[in-house]
């Protein structure tokens, strides 16, 4: 899709050009406000990305989330569209994998996504309804059918946009998180994070 191809290019040169204090303290509210989630508090096991160049940096998460004693799992990309949830202990586990993203190795244990009670997602650009403008690969799109875990995309305010094509297979998510607040798919309004 054309539209959508366009759209991606737009939206990763803006995420590339924001200013790094910008980046920095966008994340920091981000990461309060994926702390403060009851799903967060309730959940034993989450699923995170790791942050690559211009995207949300989430080893500080990550490295939290091991901290209060979370069962964490990154994804490493199987082949083409296909990603596993790879439990590890410590970022120092990660590799420079698939288009040089940090992943933990083969040999990591592997959870069914049916173990998955939180999963926060990246992406390009977002709607605050929960429409998600991934990178393309359809990673998440054909992982999340296959669980029941709380989906929470993070993105920081200035990449949100109104007008995300959706197609059939784009998978929806539960929450979007922004340094301005949480957005629930079941409210439109949102809750507000301080």
């Amino acid at each position: 899709m054309t539209e959508k191809k366009e759209l991606r290019k737009r939206c990763i040169e803006k995420m590339n050009a924001l200013p790094q204090d910008y980046c920095r303290e966008a994340d920091g509210k981000i990461f309060s406000a994926v702390l403060g989630l009851p799903e967060y508090r309730n959940a034993k096991t989450v699923f995170c990305f790791v942050g690559m160049q211009a995207e949300i940096q989430t080893a500080s998460l990550i490295e939290e989330m091991l901290r209060a004693g979370k069962r964490v799992a990154v994804p490493r990309c199987a082949g083409k569209g296909v990603m596993h949830a790879h439990v590890i202990r410590s970022l120092a586990e990660l590799r420079p994998g698939t288009m040089g993203i940090l992943e933990p190795s083969a040999e990591a244990p592997v959870l069914a996504p049916e173990e998955l009670d939180l999963i926060l997602l990246p992406c390009v650009s977002a709607s605050r309804s929960g429409e998600r403008l991934g990178y393309g690969g359809g990673f998440y799109d054909r992982y999340l059918p296959k669980t029941k875990a709380f989906r929470a995309l993070l993105i920081r305010e200035r990449l949100l946009s109104d007008d995300i094509p959706r197609e059939a297979h784009d998978q929806p998510v539960d929450a979007v998180i922004t340094e301005a607040g949480v957005f629930r798919r079941t409210q439109s309004e949102n809750e507000g994070v301080s």
